[in-house]
């Protein structure tokens, strides 16, 4: 019997809402780790986060649902790749507090979950850091 390993996801950064210049500064960071970025619809917040990410087996939702937050989201990188990745883009300029990594606990979560999620985090992030005298 022959063992089937699933393929691994793509290098890629998919975005929601990312401006043209941001998406510039993306892509030549995913370049240079041999990744590509990916701009999702507006109106892909039904779409689950292995679609929008490039990954085999996913499909596009029938569903259309605006997205309002800036979302960056990784998949395929290494924790090394993951981190030099969000260091070149902060080095260079290119903010977007909200960002996640591909697990395969939320590559079948819609976008509007994870986008939900991530500001929900960043706001009590940005909370405690203000608590905590350091933001």
């Amino acid at each position: 019997m022959k063992a089937r390993l699933s393929s691994p996801a793509p290098k890629t950064a998919a975005g929601v809402n990312i401006s043209e210049e941001k998406a510039a500064v993306i892509s030549e960071v995913m370049s240079a780790l041999g990744g590509s970025f990916l701009a999702a619809d507006k109106d892909c917040g039904a779409d689950s986060i292995g679609f929008i990410c490039g990954i085999k087996g996913y499909a596009k939702s029938e569903q259309r649902l605006d997205v309002s937050e800036e979302l960056l989201i990784f998949s395929g990188l290494t924790p090394n790749e993951l981190n030099k990745a969000v260091n070149e883009l902060r080095d260079k300029g290119c903010s977007i507090p909200l960002k996640a990594m591909v697990t395969q606990h939320n590559r079948d979560w819609t976008v509007c979950a994870l986008a939900k999620e991530l500001a929900a985090e960043h706001e009590y992030m940005t909370d405690r850091r203000k608590r905590d005298g350091n933001g």
